[in-house]
């Protein structure tokens, strides 16, 4: 290969790669979860620019993620995704500062009330208070800033209950107890802190054979977005798909019938 053509492939290359990363930025909402006829069509993760229309049948549900929050849209109908929306855009800001000492969250004394999840009729389901949590129930990877703490959360609150956590490959084991009602506690980071690339276990005391993993991604704080659709794509692309689904359901909000 000569210079010439080297540098043209190079050249093609680069912005190729320019023009996949400015789709990825400049994203409008991320795709949660769709149903309905037109469900292939949006499937959870999918990115839609600025300039696309989401074209909805009779019986579908699409629920994204803007750059405000989570709206769900509810066919048939047109929706456009530029269309000025008259919500609070702080809400995902909030969710995803870092934590610093974290007191543990009961259930009913979250932001005045309990909060309801998508599909929870008796308010039983309490929206978290930040996305920095290790779902006990989902494992999986799980994005965290660098320097901050971490919730470990639960949905079962009722009663009082005791945990063991340690790494995956051994070593010191921690018992965390969780008080009655109560759905997030800290992360003992003095016993055991959280690092990065390691993988983590915890199994309730009751049921020692169901054991949840971890894996911890370290984000550096300043890469991390105050709106809610670039803060979705940053979750889903370092695989803490957890994290993606309290965001979504945190924000949510339905959207009126389109006319």
């Amino acid at each position: 290969m000569n210079r010439a053509t080297g540098r043209t492939l190079a050249a093609t290359l680069a912005l190729a790669l320019g023009l996949a990363v400015s789709a990825q930025a400049f994203a409008q909402a991320v795709v949660v979860r769709s149903t309905g006829p037109s469900a292939v069509n949006y499937p959870k993760g999918k990115r839609l620019s600025a300039a696309e229309q989401v074209t909805l049948q009779t019986g579908d549900i699409v629920t994204v993620l803007d750059k405000a929050g989570t709206r769900v849209l509810r066919g048939a109908g047109t929706f456009s995704l530029t269309v000025a929306v008259n919500r609070d855009r702080g809400g995902a800001a909030l969710l995803a500062r870092s934590l610093s000492n974290p007191a543990s969250v009961r259930a009913g004394a979250v932001r005045g009330g309990a909060v309801r999840g998508a599909g929870d009729d008796q308010g039983d389901t309490v929206m978290p208070v930040s996305i920095w949590l290790a779902d006990t129930e989902q494992g999986g990877t799980v994005c965290v800033p660098r320097g901050s703490d971490l919730y470990l959360w639960r949905s079962e609150s009722a009663k009082r209950s005791f945990s063991w956590l340690t790494e995956a490959t051994g070593g010191e084991m921690v018992r965390m107890q969780w008080p009655p009602k109560t759905v997030g506690i800290a992360w003992p980071k003095t016993m055991l802190a959280p690092q990065e690339g390691r993988t983590y276990r915890i199994y309730d005391e009751a049921t020692p054979d169901k054991v949840i993993e971890f894996q911890i991604i370290m984000i550096e704080p300043e890469a991390v977005p105050a709106d809610a659709a670039s803060l979705g794509t940053l979750l889903l692309d370092n695989g803490c798909k957890a994290q993606f689904d309290w965001l979504a359901a945190s924000l949510e909000e339905d959207e009126p019938a389109a006319p």
